[in-house]
């Protein structure tokens, strides 16, 4: 089948052109003034808006940046790549509620983002949670006497880090995995609240308390309070000769700092998943909590049955909590290569490495135009800075049609919009010191 071609040209003049490159990361002050001056001159220019507005962006401006951004999504909000600008510079905000929403409409729009785009998105996302959280936590301590004044949910239950008394640091990040699976077991109970296990390590973090090795009532009630919790879990664990374990934990009120109910068991460490369960089950029946008979059969299940791969898994909180999601993924990579039915460990990885692909990507990466729509007799798609008007009746029947603008001049900035074929000093042919219009390519099929 022989592919027939027809051009529909509407241009003041035309020149040989090269892919334009990508815009510069960062602009000089001098560069970002003649923008301003560009912008004010033509404002209706979306084309330049957008350079400025990512100019700002890119010198951490973003109060400067915002209402450009704002006024360009209110008038576009098809607009994928200034949708995703709007959405990071919220976030050099720190509005973080307002990028939450921006990049989850970005990943329900049509048409989708690309497979690269949405990874980097979701990374985001949980970026996002984690900058939440130590806000959170900061403010919490900011306002710790304003906190005591009102009674959190009596059915909320936070778990701290579980501290470890032993001498092997083989062990020592089972501190985080065992947080992580009480809290898993916890939450199955329908009366109880669980505040997150992040939530908690970031609090500690801020309070800087983790080091310190705190397990006393005290330091339990305080951080229980500061993250709206009744009752906190707490205890530790030792490792001894034969390969015994001993866990102990108690359940402190965050009112009064009185001990509520206490737990204790000890076997062969390979048994560590029934020790566990043991002391969570004293602690409910000690809490007078009656539990169905689907809820304890959810408690007692195991998230794996190989102790090493949940010592791997526990590595990776550790990671993950400092910070180091490659350091974090390959843990949890290799949980799950262990035991491939570990889900948490497999789904860890995932979320890991999706948010160190997106802490690393620039900005130019996660706002990336989204391809055009293609149809039959219709235009695909719209040119920044250009409104086309439907030709529908000049397009032959089982046509696609592909467009682009060319303009700009040789000692404007370099272009930042794909749709653009060509820009002044960007040509390859002769530099044009004016070169503007319209390029409607129909391609057909006989």
């Amino acid at each position: 089948m022989r592919l027939g071609t027809h051009a529909l040209v509407a241009l003041a003049g035309v020149s040989a052109c090269a892919p334009p490159p990508s815009p510069p990361e960062r602009l000089t002050p001098s560069a970002i003034a003649t923008l301003e001056s560009q912008a004010a001159a033509h404002p209706e220019d979306r084309a330049v808006t957008l350079r400025l507005a990512k100019a700002y962006h890119a010198a951490d401006r973003f109060a400067d940046a915002l209402p450009l951004l704002e006024r360009m999504a209110q008038a576009a909000p098809a607009d994928q790549e200034t949708q995703a600008y709007l959405g990071l510079t919220y976030e050099g905000l720190t509005r973080y509620e307002e990028a939450r929403a921006v990049y989850t409409r970005l990943l329900a729009s049509k048409p989708p983002p690309g497979r690269n785009v949405r990874r980097l998105l979701a990374g985001r996302l949980e970026l996002l949670t984690r900058k939440e959280l130590q806000l959170a936590a900061r403010q919490a301590i900011a306002r710790e006497s304003l906190l005591t004044r009102s009674a959190p949910d009596p059915n909320t239950i936070a778990v701290m880090p579980f501290h470890y008394a032993g001498g092997d640091s083989t062990y020592r990040p089972l501190e985080r995995g065992l947080a992580a699976v009480v809290v898993t077991d916890l939450s199955r109970v329908h009366l109880l609240k669980l505040v997150e296990r992040a939530r908690v390590q970031m609090l500690l973090d801020e309070l800087q308390l983790v080091e310190k090795g705190s397990v006393d009532a005290a330091t339990g009630a305080r951080s229980g309070r500061l993250v709206g919790a009744a009752q906190v879990v707490q205890g530790q664990f030792t490792t001894g000769p034969a390969a015994q374990l001993r866990l102990d934990a108690t359940v402190v009120r965050a009112s009064d700092v009185q001990i509520a109910a206490s737990g204790s068991s000890a076997d062969r460490l390979q048994a560590l998943f029934d020790i566990e369960k043991a002391v969570v089950f004293q602690l409910l029946d000690k809490l007078g909590i009656t539990l169905t008979p689907a809820e304890r059969v959810a408690i007692s299940e195991r998230p794996t049955r190989d102790l090493q791969a949940f010592l791997l898994y526990s590595k990776g909180l550790e990671a993950e909590d400092r910070g180091d999601f490659v350091a974090a993924a390959q843990a949890f990579q290799k949980a799950a290569g262990i035991d491939p039915g570990f889900r948490a460990a497999s789904q860890q990885a995932a979320t890991s490495q999706d948010v160190q692909a997106a802490a690393s990507a620039p900005a130019t990466e996660i706002a990336i135009p989204a391809v055009p729509p293609q149809g039959p007799g219709s235009l695909a798609g719209v040119g920044s800075g250009t409104l086309f008007t439907a030709i529908n009746s000049a397009v032959p029947s089982g046509a696609v049609v592909l467009q682009g603008t060319a303009g700009g001049s040789p000692s404007g900035p370099p272009p930042s919009d794909p749709n653009r074929i060509c820009e002044g000093a960007n040509c390859a042919g002769p530099a044009l010191s004016t070169l503007v219009g319209t390029i409607i390519i129909i391609v057909t099929r006989p």
